[in-house]
């Protein structure tokens, strides 16, 4: 497994602990209100499972927030751990956003380069 994919197994992790914490539940209400087994939901918030769409879905219903609000909150998680990554290698932002490759335009790094207020050249 390569480190992006471990980066994103963690942001996923850290979204549902968070997520979780802000609404108030702890992991029996959730598995209770959501039909989730709270084994699972441990599982998930420990990094051993990583869940489906279909339960990623079924949580957000129970949370009352969107796919797409957890998305956003997942992206913000995993630049942060993206960048957290690069700053203990000793690249700047800048290294991270210049050049001229596909990966550079993509929708993840203008955000890391809005959040940072780093510009392209």
């Amino acid at each position: 497994m390569n480190y992006e994919t471990i980066l994103l197994h963690e942001a996923i992790r850290l979204l549902l602990i968070s997520v979780r914490q802000q609404q108030r539940y702890t992991q029996r209400s959730l598995s209770i209100e959501s039909g989730i087994s709270r084994q699972f939901i441990s599982q998930m918030e420990c990094g051993k499972r990583i869940p489906s769409i279909d339960t990623l879905s079924q949580l957000a219903i129970t949370l009352k927030t969107s796919i797409s609000s957890l998305m956003v909150e997942l992206d913000r998680i995993y630049q942060h751990l993206l960048w957290q990554r690069h700053a203990k290698q000793g690249l700047s932002i800048t290294d991270l956003t210049t050049g001229c490759t596909a990966e550079n335009n993509s929708p993840s790094m203008e955000y890391v380069r809005k959040a940072r207020g780093v510009h392209k050249p």
